[in-house]
């Protein structure tokens, strides 16, 4: 009262852009609201949870870790840069959330980089198992590695897709609380990913 306050400014893209036909929100009506986007990615994930719930309980039920099979070296490599790429995800949050578009296109452009990585160290696992003679008919329990590691790689692949469309769609095309909600759902996307990577290397590969 009188003393003024410290409350931010209002950015009238917050909420939804113009309402009196100016036009600052452009085709607001064909953006589904923010909700829409928490509801679909919360179904995306529940859908690969039981796909991979629903393999790895085939995979523990038939006793498949009974069956030999190698560990290659190019998961160690992959593994970090998975890891890596869900640090620097965050880092482009944190860019966005501060409103610093280099940082956060900087940090985007690293996560999609190690995400790469990630895909090009799977590709020399699956070399390694075959120069190994692991080949995807030798049995159960190398068809299943290579069933884990491929359809986890179709799924990182999904995600990098989300990651070149929340980096790349111009930024007036879509108000500010719609770009961070499509940012921060990619990245738990992401980081949800990154998890079951890790979950699949300890159960097909580790655990004996």
């Amino acid at each position: 009262m009188g003393g003024g306050t410290n409350l931010p400014p209002i950015d009238p893209e917050e909420w939804g852009g113009d309402d009196g036909g100016g036009g600052r929100d452009p085709l607001p009506e064909l953006a589904p609201p923010p909700e829409g986007y928490r509801i679909a990615l919360w179904l995306t994930l529940i859908s690969v949870a039981m796909l991979f719930l629903s393999l790895a309980s085939a995979y523990i039920f038939l006793r498949v870790d009974t069956q030999p099979i190698v560990t290659p070296s190019a998961f160690w490599p992959s593994t970090a840069a998975i890891l890596g790429s869900s640090a620097t995800l965050e880092l482009a949050r944190r860019g966005l959330r501060q409103r610093d578009e280099d940082r956060f296109k900087r940090w985007m452009r690293a996560t999609m980089l190690l995400g790469g990585i990630f895909l090009l160290s799977q590709l020399v696992a699956w070399r390694q198992l075959v120069d190994a003679g692991f080949y995807v008919n030798r049995n159960l329990h190398v068809g299943l590695a290579y069933i884990f590691t491929g359809l986890h790689a179709a799924h990182l692949l999904g995600g990098i897709g989300a990651l070149i469309y929340v980096m790349l769609k111009p930024v007036r095309r879509w108000t500010s609380i719609r770009r961070r909600v499509s940012v921060d759902m990619t990245a738990l996307y992401w980081h949800f990913i990154g998890g079951i990577w890790v979950l699949l290397l300890a159960l097909v590969f580790l655990w004996k």
